[in-house]
């Protein structure tokens, strides 16, 4: 027996709603058609009209903007907020603009991690700038970019027979740094110090015509 009440079935045996517990009466349930339970099994969602025709979704209107469906005596859409005015509209966020193909930004991946606070600069580069002589043609400057450069005769000073054809020396960036390596048979190259300089142990050091290897104890 259904209650009337909430419209539990209840054994018929009862007198009372085993849910909650007002009197039953025989007869037809006096419930109205649209509040029966469906006896329908959806997998899917459904439109409320289905379901319950009787109920006033049934004769919604629908948003002219966005198709939404609106009870009757509904004045804005919920969806879209049709028929809301500028003030009450919520506010939606701007579009970003479409970029231009001139100011696209760059895609090429940066090598290696760089620190985003830093500008990153590349400082391997360096001149070498011959110190002018008196009646002899000086050779210009050399500029060089680049990690490694071997450095002879050719790219120096091509008419002075001191600096070897082969390889004189070596120029080497290395960890912000650059670093000069003497690759010539005689052992001709040379530092001329002129502020303090630091020595590692082995170091060979010209003063005058005389030789001296530097050993740390």
């Amino acid at each position: 027996m259904r209650c009337n009440n909430c419209g539990w079935e209840n054994p018929d045996n009862l007198t009372r709603c085993e849910k909650c517990n007002s009197p039953l009466s025989s007869g037809a349930s006096n419930r109205p058609a649209h509040q029966q339970p469906v006896q329908q099994n959806f997998s899917k969602t459904v439109n409320e009209a289905m379901v319950f025709p009787d109920s006033p979704v049934g004769g919604a209107n629908v948003c002219p903007r966005c198709g939404y469906p609106m009870r009757p005596g509904m004045m804005v859409c919920p969806n879209c907020h049709y028929g809301a005015t500028e003030a009450e509209a919520p506010a939606r966020p701007n579009p970003t603009p479409a970029r231009s193909a001139d100011k696209r930004e760059n895609t090429t991946p940066a090598q290696g991690t760089v620190n985003p606070w830093v500008q990153v600069t590349s400082s391997n580069k360096c001149t070498l700038e011959p110190v002018a002589q008196d009646g002899v043609d000086n050779p210009a400057i050399l500029h060089l970019k680049g990690d490694a450069h071997e450095l002879n005769r050719a790219n120096l000073d091509p008419e002075n027979q001191t600096i070897t054809s082969k390889v004189q020396a070596c120029l080497t960036y290395e960890h912000g740094q650059w670093f000069i390596e003497d690759r010539s048979a005689q052992h001709t190259t040379f530092i001329h110090v002129d502020k303090k300089t630091a020595l590692k142990d082995g170091d060979i050091i010209l003063m005058g015509n005389r030789q001296f290897v530097f050993h740390a104890e």
